[in-house]
C-alpha cells in the first residue's frame, strides 16, 4: 500500500485536498481527472490542451507507510507463547486435550480466555453469571447426565451448598445463565473439565 502526497488546493468535484497524504490504490487516475477538471474550470484552456506538466505534482512513497503499519492493530490474535509451567503468573491456563472428549465444549474467546461474564441487573441486586460459546449437548437429557447444564449444577450445588441452582439454558444463543455471583466456581469447573 502506498501513500500519495498531493500538492495544491481542494478540487470542487472530488473534494480531495491537494496537500494531504492519502492511500493510493486506484486513486491516481481519479486524481488526474480531478486535476484536469480543476484546471479546466479555473482557466480558459480546454481539457484536451492540458499536458502532464500543467497538472499538480504528486509522489508515491512507500517508505513512510512502515510507520503507519506499526500503529495498526494486528489482523489476527497471535497464539499464546509456550511457558515452562502453568498457571502463568497472570493465572492463565491453556485448554487441555481432554476437553474435547465431552459431549459439550466451551470454546475460548479470540483472546484465549474463558467466556465467563458476570452480569448485574435490577440496579445491582440481581447477580448472574453468563457462560458463552457453548457447543454440543447443553441440555440435561434423561439418559445422558453428562450435559453441561447438569454437570455445572451438580458442581455448584456441591461447592456452594445452595439447592437448587437456578440456571437458564439458551440453546440457540449457545449460552447458559446461572443465578448468583459464582463466576470463580464456574471458571474452576470449566478448567477442571479441560476447556
Amino acid at each position: 500500500m502506498a501513500t500519495v502526497r498531493l500538492l495544491g488546493c481542494v478540487c470542487r468535484v472530488c473534494q480531495v485536498p491537494f496537500g494531504r497524504t492519502v492511500k493510493a490504490t486506484h486513486f491516481s487516475s481519479t486524481l488526474v481527472q480531478a486535476q484536469r477538471h480543476h484546471l479546466s474550470s479555473s482557466s480558459s484552456t480546454t481539457v484536451s490542451e492540458l499536458t502532464d506538466a500543467d497538472l499538480a505534482e504528486y509522489e508515491t512513497s512507500t517508505e513512510e507507510f512502515k510507520y503507519v503499519e506499526r500503529l495498526l492493530p494486528p489482523k489476527t490474535i497471535p497464539s499464546p507463547p509456550k511457558h515452562e509451567s502453568y498457571p502463568t503468573p497472570s493465572g492463565w491456563i491453556p485448554p487441555k486435550e481432554s476437553g474435547r472428549t465431552h459431549p459439550y465444549f466451551v470454546r475460548r474467546t479470540k483472546n484465549h480466555v474463558l467466556p465467563i461474564y458476570p452480569e448485574f441487573r435490577n440496579g445491582g441486586t440481581r447477580k448472574l453469571v453468563l457462560i458463552k460459546n457453548i457447543e454440543g449437548d447443553i441440555w440435561a437429557s434423561i439418559r445422558l447426565f453428562s450435559a453441561l447444564d447438569a454437570d455445572l449444577r451438580a458442581h455448584l450445588e456441591q461447592v456452594t451448598g445452595w439447592t437448587p441452582i437456578a440456571s437458564q439454558v439458551h440453546e440457540v444463543g449457545r449460552y447458559i445463565r446461572v443465578k448468583g455471583l459464582v463466576a470463580d466456581h464456574v471458571c474452576d469447573f470449566l478448567l477442571s473439565k479441560g476447556f
